[in-house]
């Protein structure tokens, strides 16, 4: 159970047909693992051995997909970060792994060697593509190696990959995965929305926040031809769906709504998507959705880095059914657990509670993580008895739908009673001219907490109309009091809302009216 074993099984089975398209160059099976050998090769020749931590600087690449596979194949750790981070959390992250590589990108490059002081650690930065300007280069290092299979003893059980959390409340965490946890995650998506033989697979997302490592994986899983953007462009998305015939893609919140407005949307033949992974409610996927050429269906679930990946599946059925009838309920849902998970909201006793009733996420199944990098206070907080403790409020009802209710963190309790954001947010992206929803409570006098909803427009609103659309919809204590308006969310490097950033500001805000 090898991650780099799924590779080597295509290599051996499906030798010369087409693996990868990247950037007009179409590359097989064997061509694939055979790079992956002469990268594996080349480390070896530094000195790399089993353990050892490897930084992986890089944007979407035939490279970095060559070098995860390859750190696998040799036993090495790897530690994909966004090119796009500061100089700071580099350091962070390499200097906590102890990392002993780096591999940077030449965009990258002068944030590298901005930083490269301060990680002692780290013993050779392998520099890639053109004008890196560091000691060493990639592509030489890998043409002087040999393509034969490196040979060296891998227990599946070792840690794989360690993925930094956003650090949207504090300092980032690095949740360590095994090889067994992620060929476990290709093997609960199979059994669950499995893919066919004669798939075309799109990627889209940049490796190093997560999501397109766990569909690269889940493609090498399976064998069926990868395409590769090195990044998302919504006309070049676009593109290669009708030229490549791609049957499966996700297309994540912010994707959605700058490939709907693309200006040749309208017109564009998405008749091979078979599925398309999106958020969990329809939201911005309607556009894509209700496109007359689009026939095929979207799925979703809840995911997140601690869990491995998706653990519960909503259906292509459940998402036209609700699309029909926006009151069916399970279409709101986040689906139920797949055949590998059990789920459980959970009392802070640890105990499971009745259905219909508001609990702390718990998920048990071979793909959650082994904890957090040498934190171990920060592990035992979240792993207790074989469940992972998630900070996700939820709720299952009698027929095991789950519904988030938002971070534990994110509760608002407003004049004694407890307002959860998740159930909010969806309909405010409802109202027309909203694209983008988040519910913060800011500290009140009277109320303990207020609760306010933060809107992205594409026009102007009056705050009253939004207000007497919430007045018609929720409980007086989840109506919001306020409303703001931004151009944009503050976000993390893998898109998500910082609420706490956000929180901030309304409050300063609202304190400053009111001054």
């Amino acid at each position: 159970m090898r991650l780099d074993g799924a590779l080597r099984y295509q290599a051996v089975t499906q030798g010369d047909s087409e693996a990868l398209l990247f950037e007009g160059s179409r590359f097989s099976w064997r061509d694939l693992d055979a790079g992956v050998n002469r990268v594996a090769n080349a480390l070896l020749a530094l000195g790399a051995q089993p353990g050892d931590r490897v930084i992986l600087l890089m944007q979407n690449s035939v490279a970095f997909i060559e070098t995860y596979y390859a750190l696998a194949r040799i036993g090495c750790i790897s530690a994909p970060v966004m090119p796009t981070l500061t100089g700071t959390d580099v350091t962070f992250i390499a200097n906590t792994l102890r990392a002993r590589f780096a591999i940077v990108e030449a965009a990258a490059a002068g944030l590298w060697r901005e930083v490269a002081d301060k990680v002692p650690s780290v013993e050779a930065a392998i520099g890639f593509g053109a004008g890196h300007g560091l000691p060493l280069d990639f592509d030489t290092l890998r043409a002087a190696a040999p393509a034969d299979d490196p040979g060296v003893d891998v227990d599946p059980s070792a840690p794989l990959t360690v993925k930094f959390t956003s650090g949207t409340t504090g300092t980032p965490k690095g949740c360590v995965r095994s090889h067994v946890n992620f060929t476990m995650a290709s093997v609960a998506v199979q059994i669950e929305t499995p893919l066919r033989d004669d798939d075309v697979g799109l990627i889209a997302q940049p490796f190093a926040a997560g999501m397109a490592v766990s569909l690269l994986t889940m493609y090498v899983f399976k064998g069926v031809r990868m395409v590769v953007l090195p990044q998302f462009d919504a006309g070049k998305y676009l593109d290669l769906v009708e030229s490549e015939r791609v049957t499966h893609a996700a297309a994540m919140d912010w994707m959605a709504r700058r490939i709907s407005a693309h200006p040749s949307f309208p017109q564009r033949d998405l008749s091979s998507i078979r599925i398309l992974h999106g958020i969990n409610q329809l939201g911005s996927l309607v556009p894509i959705y209700a496109q007359g050429t689009f026939k095929g269906g979207v799925t979703a679930g809840y995911a997140s880095s601690e869990a491995g990946g998706l653990v519960t599946f909503k259906t292509p059925a459940e998402f036209r059914r609700v699309a029909a009838d926006p009151d069916y309920k399970p279409g709101h849902s986040n689906g139920r657990p797949g055949r590998l998970h059990q789920i459980e909201c959970m009392d802070e006793n640890m105990r499971p509670l009745p259905p219909n009733t508001v609990g702390e996420l718990a998920i048990r199944g071979p793909t959650v993580f082994g904890g957090y990098w040498e934190r171990p206070e920060e592990t035992a907080k979240v792993l207790r008895d074989g469940w992972l403790l998630t900070g996700d409020l939820a709720e299952k009802d009698d027929a095991g739908y789950l519904y988030l209710r938002g971070r534990k963190r994110d509760m608002i309790r407003t004049g004694g009673l407890n307002v959860y954001p998740a159930e909010i947010e969806p309909l405010l992206v409802q109202y027309p001219g909203v694209t983008e929803a988040a519910v913060i409570g800011v500290p009140d006098v009277e109320w303990g907490e207020r609760v306010v909803a933060c809107l992205v427009a594409t026009r102007e609103i009056p705050e009253a109309d939004v207000l007497a659309y919430c007045r018609a919809r929720f409980a007086p204590h989840k109506r919001p009091k306020n409303v703001i308006f931004f151009d944009t969310f503050p976000l993390t490097g893998s898109g998500k809302v910082m609420k706490k950033d956000l929180i901030d500001r309304v409050a300063a805000l609202l304190a400053k009216e009111t001054s």
